[in-house]
């Protein structure tokens, strides 16, 4: 009797617990805010706007572009990594944000291993080493003095940033004469190799392309381990100096929730976006705005962030490098 009346019991519960589960509205039942740690117009933002309108198709919900900028994007990830993780605020960010000022400044206020899900990494864009058209010879020949006379000013988008990273690994690799100097911003030092201030930059490919392309400036490597599909003409820095370790010296960008969000919210939220990437005109725009897509999964997406975050730590600390 006892078993029995213990049985309708347990038989009661489970029927209980399936119609909560049945009763509870499908995810997503309003709309979602995508944070984009930076002011509106810039790549990210531009890549964030793209993907999130064609997710709202797919999630039959808006997502709505949230622009939360300062702290070199350390503010938006942090709000992000407070809210709530009922899969209604998300975060699309960067490299910088994630694995290279964590590792500049380690008592910020979010840990990125610790308060994040990561969902996909979306899309990625080669860094690359450019040279005014009156500077002569290979990135070897420059490297080497050859076509040069003295020391060789290189511009960056800033003190910290990937690019000044891998910067100071050729440098130490080939104990050349370059002389780093930080810009705020890709814009500024771009502009200053055009006119000649600097002999090289060192930038990502969307501010870069049209003007190697027009031939106002001459591309010499790109910071990966791989020629760039965009640029398939242009080799690896390794290929062109025999230097190596800055193949992860991109620019990405990834999707991430907040730690705790449930799985079967993460799993909707990482089948819509990857639809999203596997779309030829969605491809299509992102090459047009510099960039390849990646649509690396959640799991391996956190292992590359984990690795990348370490190596940082392990440059910045190797070359006493200080955030500005």
């Amino acid at each position: 009797m006892k078993r029995r009346i213990l049985g309708v019991a347990a038989l009661l519960v489970s029927m209980g617990l399936s119609a909560i589960a049945q009763a509870q509205p499908a995810y997503p039942t309003k709309p979602i805010r995508m944070v984009v740690p930076y002011a509106s117009g810039g790549g990210l933002d531009a890549i964030a706007r793209l993907v999130s309108q064609a997710m709202s198709e797919s999630l039959g919900q808006s997502l709505i572009v949230d622009n939360r900028a300062g702290g070199g994007g350390m503010i938006g990830a942090e709000h992000v990594a407070r809210s709530a993780p009922d899969g209604y605020t998300l975060l699309m960010a960067g490299n910088p944000e994630l694995v290279i000022n964590p590792a500049l400044s380690p008592a910020m206020r979010y840990n990125v291993t610790r308060d994040f899900i990561p969902i996909m990494l979306v899309a990625e864009s080669p860094n690359i080493l450019a040279a005014h058209p009156g500077v002569k010879g290979s990135l070897g020949d420059i490297l080497s003095g050859r076509g040069v006379d003295g020391p060789v000013a290189v511009g960056t988008p800033g003190q910290g940033s990937a690019q000044h990273l891998a910067l100071e690994i050729i440098k130490a690799s080939t104990k050349s004469e370059l002389v780093h100097v930080p810009y705020k911003g890709a814009g500024p030092a771009v502009a200053d190799a055009l006119g000649g201030q600097t002999k090289l930059v060192l930038a990502g490919s969307p501010p870069l392309m049209p003007l190697i392309r027009s031939g106002k400036l001459r591309a010499l490597a790109v910071t990966q381990a791989h020629r760039s599909r965009l640029a398939p003409d242009i080799p690896t820095v390794e290929e062109a100096s025999g230097v190596k370790g800055v193949d992860i010296y991109t620019t990405w960008y990834g999707l991430l929730a907040p730690a705790h969000t449930s799985p079967a919210i993460v799993d909707t939220l990482r089948k819509s976006i990857a639809d999203v990437l596997a779309r030829p005109d969605i491809r299509a725009k992102l090459a047009e705005m510099g960039t390849e897509v990646v649509a690396l999964p959640g799991a391996q997406f956190g292992e590359r962030m984990k690795t990348e975050l370490k190596r940082h730590e392990e440059t910045i600390k190797r070359f006493a490098i200080k955030a500005e």
